[in-house]
């Protein structure tokens, strides 16, 4: 979806306002009453409600800790980004009933000051008029009253000031949309997929940058292990709303284990008779995955004995064990379950 920007952009699309959305299932943090903000809250949804297609997605009494770095995991097309412009009331639909930084959403649209403490960046951007990144960089600085230089330095903006933002690649516009959402260190940031287009040294740049915010919360549509790496909290959503909140390496024992196997098969016939022949192996917490041919397992007890048994199979080419990663989190949220 296309957000038109004008160059109020800080004011407007970096700046949200009540949305209607749907939360998922689980109290998520135990806090106070819901009638009264918590200051220590950085954002709670008490009940959001966005209509998709097919089903609305639902969420309800989830909180996020001031200072807490949160990924949004789940398989494409669940509705992280749905989930996101409805809290910045960038989407129509019901009211959503909770507080973003002790404020009620719906006073978020009609007091444009709050929206200096956000930072937005979303995926598709456009502006009016064909400016230049050296005048996107002027209005920031007007809006904000505040620019760090280490933020422009990090993203590499001064090689871009001359240049009209229509015409930069797909990298640089995920500089300028990321510049544009951190110089002013917001308290409270919004980010979609932010590593998409960028070349791996501005990920890198973008990792410390992020991890040096201590004080800003941030909530992050992510789909690759180097986002998620930064997140101290993951919600995974689902159609039916958030499924599990939690710490991020919690969740990961949690739903996929300690322990990692794959085995490389001589065809895909094979990864799949062998995966149907480990789907009772004690102490799984999934079913195998099976990828052309390729299967994975993930266990909460050690593999070894598995890994043993699957080396001297004929059909078996390779095995790889060990403890499981962040991939393996991901690829287990955006598996249909």
């Amino acid at each position: 979806m296309k957000r038109a920007a004008n160059p109020a952009l800080a004011t407007t699309a970096v700046a949200p306002a009540p949305a209607a959305r749907a939360t998922g299932s689980a109290p998520l943090r135990a806090g106070p009453d819901a009638a009264a903000p918590d200051a220590g809250l950085a954002l709670h949804v008490r009940s959001l409600t966005v209509p998709l297609p097919g089903e609305a997605l639902r969420v309800t009494d989830w909180r996020v800790c001031r200072g807490d770095k949160v990924a949004v995991i789940g398989r494409n097309g669940v509705g992280k980004t749905s989930l996101t412009e409805a809290i910045l009331g960038l989407r129509g639909g019901p009211a959503a009933d909770g507080d973003m930084l002790g404020v009620p959403l719906r006073h978020w649209q009609r007091r444009p000051q709050l929206r200096k403490q956000l930072g937005v960046q979303l995926q598709r951007v456009f502006f009016p008029g064909r400016p230049r990144v050296s005048e996107l960089v002027e209005l920031h600085r007007k809006l904000y009253d505040r620019t760090s230089e280490r933020v422009v330095q990090a993203l590499g903006i001064p090689a871009l000031s001359h240049r009209l933002y229509e015409y930069l690649s797909r990298g640089e516009t995920q500089r300028v949309d990321l510049f544009l959402a951190l110089a002013h260190e917001p308290a409270l940031l919004f980010l979609d997929e932010p590593f998409t287009g960028l070349d791996p040294q501005f990920s890198r740049r973008l990792g410390e940058l992020l991890r040096e915010l201590r004080d800003t919360t941030l909530i992050m549509c992510c789909h690759t292990p180097d986002e998620l790496d930064l997140a101290t909290h993951t919600a995974w959503l689902t159609r039916k709303g958030i499924a599990r909140y939690g710490e991020t390496h919690e969740l990961r024992r949690e739903l996929v284990g300690e322990y990692h196997l794959s085995a490389s098969c001589a065809d895909p016939a094979s990864a799949g008779r062998l995966a149907a022949l480990f789907q009772q192996c004690a102490g799984l917490n999934s079913a195998p995955l099976v990828e052309e041919s390729r299967f994975s397992l993930v266990s909460g007890r050690p593999l070894a004995d598995v890994a043993r048994e699957l080396v001297d199979l004929p059909e078996v080419l390779s095995v790889d064990v060990g403890r499981t990663q962040l991939s393996d989190l991901l690829r287990h949220c955006s598996r249909e379950h």
